[in-house]
């Protein structure tokens, strides 16, 4: 369906008396027509590509050129894919499907065509969403534990680090120390953040994966990640920072995905955050959208 021109300038008209800056107007005009004509719109569609057109044709060049909030990894058929989070204003439909920028159609049929590998991707995108939306909003609070922010946000560092090595054309899999200190970061980051660690107490705990995560399970009371633990083995022990790593892409991904997980959950405990349980609630498709 077409959008209505005299909407298109009605809106752009309340938008610009309204002082809003022209990148973020054709992001609530989506929102405003998802609401004014009860439809859900993907940021795919071809209404939604119309809007943007519209708006691109009366805009200063150049200014609707964004980035994304947050680019991540997703291991899928020998080969590391970016996922990318878009910044995004206002309510908006989001296909995750659509978050594979680079992936082929094709690839990505083979992916949904496979029930598990279907739901093991939009699980994860779930994890990414949460992380992207919730890290920034974690990181500036000012009523949380100060050593903790501290560990979460060097965590942060050290997996946004690691995405950039498997982002390479040819990924590195030394990227996979970089995990394993995200990892003891992000644990240390949890403990602290929910009961509190002195850095004494931090010192204590070393570079012990194990002694780490088994605090982190006593403190959150996540039983269920008790199975996880044996693959904190996958990790190469400290002292082989110096080594040359010889790891298969999947045994990389499965460290760096622990460590992302561990990160998201940090995030989830202070935002409130769970995009799992509404991803399934609004998927209507074999696309998981939110």
């Amino acid at each position: 369906m077409s959008v209505p021109i005299e909407w298109l300038e009605r809106i752009n008209q309340e938008l610009c008396d309204a002082g809003v800056e022209q990148r973020k107007r054709p992001w609530e005009a989506l929102r405003r027509y998802s609401l004014e004509f009860k439809v859900p719109i993907s940021i795919s569609s071809s209404t939604a590509k119309e809007i943007f057109e519209w708006f691109k044709a009366r805009s200063k060049p150049g200014v609707h050129q964004v980035g994304s909030l947050f680019q991540t990894v997703y291991y899928f058929d020998t080969e590391f894919w970016t996922v990318s989070i878009p910044i995004f204003f206002g309510t908006v439909r989001i296909v995750a499907l659509d978050c594979l920028r680079e992936m082929p159609q094709s690839v990505k049929n083979d992916l949904m065509s496979n029930a598990e590998s279907a739901c093991d991707y939009a699980l994860y995108w779930a994890d990414c969403f949460d992380y992207a939306t919730g890290i920034n909003e974690v990181g500036k609070s000012s009523k949380l534990d100060t050593f903790g922010l501290q560990l979460l946000r060097a965590g942060d560092r050290e997996l946004r680090s690691a995405i950039a090595q498997l982002k390479e054309r040819r990924p590195d899999p030394r990227a996979m120390l970089t995990c394993r200190m995200a990892t003891e970061l992000f644990l240390k980051a949890y403990i602290a953040l929910k009961i509190g660690l002195s850095q004494k107490q931090a010192k204590e705990l070393g570079h012990d994966l194990e002694k780490a995560f088994d605090k982190f399970v006593e403190v959150s009371g996540y039983t269920i990640w008790v199975p996880l633990r044996a693959s904190l083995a996958a990790y190469p022990p400290i002292h082989a920072r110096y080594d040359e790593q010889d790891l298969s892409l999947g045994s990389v991904w499965k460290g760096f995905q622990l460590a992302q997980s561990i990160g998201t959950v940090t995030v989830r405990e202070h935002t409130g955050r769970n995009t799992t349980g509404e991803l399934w609630a609004l998927n209507n498709g074999p696309e998981p959208v939110l």
